[in-house]
C-alpha cells in the first residue's frame, strides 16, 4: 500500500506561478520522494471556483483526502505552503487531521527556526548599503507572534513587517526601526510563498503600497516581486522538513 503527500497552498489564479513555484516544488517532491504519490490541493475557494471556471480543476484538501482514501492509499501527509500557523491554517487545514492523515506544521512555526529564517535571507540579498525589509501577510483576526520573533532573529538592518494593518509589526513599527538603523536604501521583498497580487498591489503596487510610502519618505526603494517558492534553496526545506518527519516516525 503506498502512502501519499498533498502539497497544499493557498492557492493562485496565475498560471505562471502555479507552474514555477507550486508545481515545481510538486515535481521535486515527486523526484525526492518516489515511493510515494504526490498531488496538491487549494485552501482558497475563491481561487478554486475561479480557476473552475476556465476548466482548471484543483481540489479542496478534504476532497484530495478524500480521493487518496478512495484510492486506497495508506498514510497521507499534509504539506502546506502556508508560511504561519494563521487563520488559513487553523481553520481549513488542521482540523484535517485524522489517524491515516499527518498534518505537517507550516516552516514558519513558534518558535521560529533560526535556520529557516538563515534560508529565507539568503534569498534576498541587499546590497551592502540597503536595508532588508521583509514584509509578510499578518492576520486581521489574530495576532500572530512568530513575525515579532523573526525580527528578535534579525540583524538592526532586517526589517520584518506585515500587510495587516491591525496586525504587527506593521509599516509604523517598521518605519520606527528604519529611522534607528538611519536607513536611506531599502530592499523590499515579500515574506510569502507565492508573491502574486500581494506583491503586485500591496507591496510594489502604484497607490498606497510599501514601495510608495516608502517613497513618499525619501527612501531609495528596490523590490523583489518574487515569493520564496520561487527559490530553490527555499524549496528545499520542504524536503527536510518532510524527510525529518518520516525518519522520526
Amino acid at each position: 500500500m503506498r502512502d501519499a503527500i498533498i502539497l497544499v497552498s493557498f492557492g493562485s489564479a496565475d498560471d505562471s506561478i502555479r507552474e514555477k513555484i507550486f508545481g515545481r516544488l510538486a515535481a521535486e517532491l515527486a523526484e525526492k520522494f518516489s515511493a510515494f504519490e504526490v498531488r496538491q490541493a487549494f485552501t482558497s475557494n475563491f481561487m478554486i471556483k475561479k480557476l473552475a471556471a476556465r476548466g482548471i480543476l484543483i481540489d479542496t484538501l478534504p476532497q484530495a483526502i478524500s480521493k487518496l482514501r478512495a484510492e486506497g492509499f495508506g498514510k497521507i501527509f499534509v504539506l502546506p505552503t502556508h508560511l504561519t500557523a494563521g487563520e488559513e491554517f487553523d481553520n481549513k487545514i488542521k482540523i484535517c487531521a485524522a489517524e491515516d492523515v499527518e498534518i505537517i506544521s507550516p516552516l514558519l512555526s513558534e518558535p521560529p527556526d533560526e535556520k529557516i529564517f538563515a534560508t529565507i535571507l539568503e534569498c534576498f540579498k541587499p546590497a551592502a548599503d540597503e536595508d532588508l525589509i521583509l514584509v509578510g501577510h499578518g492576520s486581521p483576526h489574530r495576532h500572530n507572534p512568530v513575525y515579532e520573533k523573526l525580527q528578535r532573529l534579525a540583524n538592526e538592518k532586517v526589517h520584518v513587517g506585515v500587510l495587516e494593518e491591525s496586525d504587527t509589526p506593521n509599516f509604523d513599527d517598521v518605519l520606527e526601526r528604519l529611522k534607528n538603523s538611519r536607513a536611506k536604501k531599502i530592499l523590499l521583498a515579500p515574506l510569502l510563498f507565492n508573491g502574486g497580487v500581494h506583491v503586485a498591489e500591496d507591496i510594489a503596487g502604484e497607490k498606497n503600497s510599501w514601495r510608495t510610502k516608502l517613497l513618499a519618505r525619501g527612501f531609495e526603494v528596490r523590490v523583489v516581486r518574487d515569493g520564496l517558492g520561487a527559490f530553490k534553496n527555499f524549496r528545499e526545506l520542504y524536503a527536510k522538513i518532510l524527510e525529518a518527519k518520516l525518519l522520526s516516525g
